[in-house]
């Protein structure tokens, strides 16, 4: 099952940005431009959390909701309706995969490692989308034949869902509402300084992106999430003391790195809200998108702030479950 996710969230991230270069390559007008893009992430990630929230309430959703995203990615390959729909269709097709997939890993597994190697090939498939290596057809097609795979499974998938304890009201104290606040600002911070790029190499980043996201989750369950935190604080501070592209490039991998903890400490404080959580967490990378340009903050204050976080964070769920 998490193969199948990460092969799926690899062609789905992919096809979107495979559209979206297709257009924009075409598009003499930049503001056009940077309108879809941002209308595109907005929806794609700003409404995962509501669409989470449903999946929560209604488990027996996940299944069509999973089986709806290629349906509505093929309609984005449609360049007669226009860039506006193609548009909507792509970014509610990304919505409900990254959710309903989502759900799935967090339920079915319990350790860092899977949503961490989950949400790893998203950055790839949308980097070869974005430069234009592969085409969106490609991506659907791909797409389309894993989703089938899946189906087969879908009576194992029903019978795991079915064995997830249906939502229920959980206590929710001032404690919880920091800790997750704290997670969810990593998350924020992470929009912000975990996403630069090289010039010259398209696929160097995308590839950085995904190694640091499948790397945390490893060193997680290899470690412990304590020693991990401590882990991607020291090296923050080992990359600033480097120049150039190597400060750049290791900076961002212990930076993504973070992406599997804040995903599962998240779950582990509302485990009956596997959709809302992982939503809330893919909705904090909006900020980063649109206010990136005006976020000057030094990285040695953002590195302090992220260990701080996280740890306090993850101290607040301990005392809470013990």
């Amino acid at each position: 099952m998490l193969y199948l996710c990460t092969v799926l969230h690899f062609s789905v991230d992919g096809l979107c940005g495979a559209v979206l270069a297709s257009y924009a390559v075409n598009e003499p007008d930049f503001d056009k431009i940077i309108y879809y893009f941002g209308l595109y992430t907005v929806i794609a990630f700003g409404l995962q959390f509501l669409a989470g929230l449903l999946l929560d309430r209604r488990k027996n959703f996940v299944l069509p909701a999973f089986v709806a995203a290629p349906v509505l990615l093929a309609g984005g390959l449609f360049t007669s309706l226009g860039i506006f729909w193609q548009v909507i269709l792509i970014a509610l097709g990304n919505c409900l995969f990254h959710v309903s997939a989502g759900v799935l890993i967090l339920t079915q597994y319990k350790n860092f490692r899977e949503p961490g190697i989950f949400v790893s090939s998203g950055a790839l498939g949308l980097g070869l989308g974005l430069a234009e290596i592969i085409s969106a057809p490609i991506f659907e097609a791909i797409c389309v034949i894993f989703t089938l795979i899946a189906l087969y499974f879908a009576k194992k998938f029903n019978f795991e869902l079915e064995s997830i304890n249906e939502s229920k009201s959980e206590k929710v104290s001032c404690s919880l509402i920091v800790g997750a606040s704290l997670l969810l600002g990593c998350v924020i911070l992470r929009g912000f300084g975990g996403s630069a790029n090289i010039a010259g190499c398209i696929m160097l980043m995308p590839c950085v992106f995904a190694l640091g996201k499948s790397a945390g989750g490893v060193l997680c369950d290899f470690i412990g999430w304590r020693k991990s935190i401590l882990a991607i604080f020291f090296m923050s501070f080992a990359a600033l003391q480097l120049s150039g592209n190597y400060k750049i490039i290791l900076l961002v991998f212990a930076f993504n790195m973070t992406m599997p903890l804040t995903l599962r400490l998240l779950h582990k404080y509302f485990p009956s809200y596997p959709g809302l959580t992982f939503g809330l967490a893919a909705g904090c990378l909006v900020p980063g998108y649109f206010l990136s340009e005006y976020f000057a903050v030094s990285p040695y204050i953002m590195a302090v702030i992220q260990f701080l976080s996280l740890f306090i964070a993850g101290l607040i769920y301990e005392s809470q479950s013990s």
